[in-house]
């Protein structure tokens, strides 16, 4: 085993891609989507693979008549570039991986341009999983999030075209729009699907923030959404902010962080750290040996975490943020709250850069520091805490109407939301008299017309409201909260 210590002589640029796309955006995305990792293997593939795989003239041959005969038979023009990113991205297609693909020109442009301060979408990261866009995580304050968008949600339709079997930027384009416009999405949860309405809207590139909690003066909450380039210097600032209040403990939010940078996962890492501590390891298919990232402020800054501290997560933690949650966990006596992370362990590099495109692929594993692989498995917390059952409730639509009568996913979130603003009714997902006057009590009680049906002003008011319970009813924010007092107290 060999240890990495300093940056210069660690696999630079190496990006742990969270997804296939962070897309449904326009403008830019949060984490740059490349996947550069300047391994020496990759640099001379052409010693390093076998004669049994090898091509052979015979094989570009096959590839060469193909070619030729639909250019000369096929009864319409065929453009020459349309064939060869064609098949190089059935050739990627073949693999089977998710995260890897054969981007072409246009795809691989849209990546350097994403880096703005800000970008206008739905704010939801995607992997196309079995020919299916599978929710990773929305991103926490978008309209994905607060729509109730869930991780491993499938997005069947948008505004009724099927998603099945597209590549990510077909997706993408079908999705993304101009803020304030809607698009309607048909998505699978479980066995049960569902149409919903987002409004896109501008969402900041701003990953860190934190507050005083408003009732223990001592404690601060840090929320990291994702991991980009600023979130180092985002996190020092804000860390210094609510020093500067008074905070003496620290409660770390992962929560519905879907990753992003590897060279931000290790800077942020360095911090909950002492010296020498490894951050986490990389293992190769054509190495003998992982690499290990270890601890250094001469690496990754001299900034640390001296604060007693805990760290959130949930199922939509995801690559960057279960880096920092496994060698935190690790390594340190603090403990993760919440529930089991996502499940993201692979490093994906971009190679054979060309005028047609670049290849993405899966190009190493990603391990904790004991060694091992949370892919498709995740980290579990040290302290389990399930959400409130209504934190997975869908937002109410205004412009639909929910009534006596409608059975559907919406009657069940409302049936959660009344139940957790203390208006007693069944959590079945049909609308029936006892929800009918349930509703009438919350419209009388917030001085709304008393007709029963949820709609307008009435759904407006149950998702202001619903929102505003969240944030004052947070049981695993809550057992962070009970952890550091009985830490101090001790």
């Amino acid at each position: 085993m060999h240890k990495i210590n300093a940056r210069n002589n660690q696999k630079k640029n190496v990006i742990i891609s969270i997804i296939t796309f962070i897309v449904l955006m326009t403008g830019s995305v949060v984490t740059r989507p490349a996947y550069h990792a300047q391994f020496d293997w990759l640099f001379d593939q052409e010693s390093l693979i076998t004669e049994e795989n090898r091509i052979t003239d015979e094989d570009l041959k096959a590839l060469e008549d193909v070619y030729n005969s639909i250019q000369v038979n096929y009864v319409e023009e065929v453009d020459k570039i349309d064939l060869l990113t064609g098949a190089l991205k059935g050739m990627v297609d073949a693999i089977g991986d998710p995260y890897s693909e054969y981007l072409n020109a246009e795809e691989s442009t849209s990546f350097e341009e994403d880096f703005q301060d800000s970008f206008e979408g739905i704010g939801v990261q995607f992997m196309m999983e079995n020919g299916r866009v599978t929710v990773i995580s929305p991103i926490d304050g978008t309209p994905a999030g607060e729509a109730g968008l869930l991780p491993n949600d499938i997005i069947l339709e948008a505004d009724d075209v099927e998603l099945s079997d597209m590549n990510t930027n077909e997706v993408v384009k079908l999705i993304r729009g101009p803020k304030g416009s809607d698009v309607k999405l048909l998505i699978q949860r479980n066995n049960s699907t569902f149409d919903v309405v987002l409004t896109r809207d501008t969402i900041p590139n701003i990953t860190v923030t934190g507050e005083i909690d408003a009732s223990q003066a001592s404690i601060g909450h840090v929320k990291i959404s994702q991991f980009a380039d600023n979130t180092y210097n985002e996190l020092v600032d804000v860390v210094h902010d609510l020093r500067s209040q008074g905070a003496t403990s620290l409660i770390v939010d992962l929560r519905m962080n879907p990753g992003g940078l590897l060279d931000s996962a290790l800077d942020i890492g360095n911090m909950f750290l002492e010296d020498g501590d490894m951050i986490m390891q990389i293992s190769e298919k054509n190495s003998d040996e992982n690499a290990e990232f270890v601890a250094n402020e001469r690496a990754y800054g001299s900034f640390k975490i001296t604060e007693p501290y805990t760290v959130l997560i949930d199922e939509g933690s995801a690559s960057a943020s279960e880096i920092l949650a496994a060698a935190v966990q690790e390594n340190t006596d603090s403990k993760l709250i919440g529930q089991t992370s996502f499940g993201k362990g692979t490093v994906q590099t971009i190679l054979n850069q060309s005028e047609i495109g670049e290849l993405k692929l899966t190009s190493a594993k990603w391990l904790t520091p004991s060694g091992n692989w949370i892919h498709d498995v995740g980290i579990e917390p040290d302290i389990l805490v399930e959400d409130s059952p209504v934190a997975s409730s869908l937002l109410m639509n205004s412009n639909e109407t929910l009534e006596v009568g409608v059975s559907n996913e919406f009657v069940e979130s409302l049936s959660l939301m009344l139940n957790a603003l203390g208006y007693e009714v069944s959590s079945e997902s049909y609308f029936d008299e006892t929800v009918e006057e349930a509703v009438k009590a919350f419209q009388t009680d917030n001085e709304l017309e008393a007709d029963g049906k949820v709609t307008g002003d009435t759904a407006h008011t149950l998702n202001r409201l619903i929102r505003e319970h969240l944030k004052e009813n947070d049981p695993q924010y809550d057992t962070a909260i009970e952890l550091l007092l009985e830490a101090t107290n001790d």
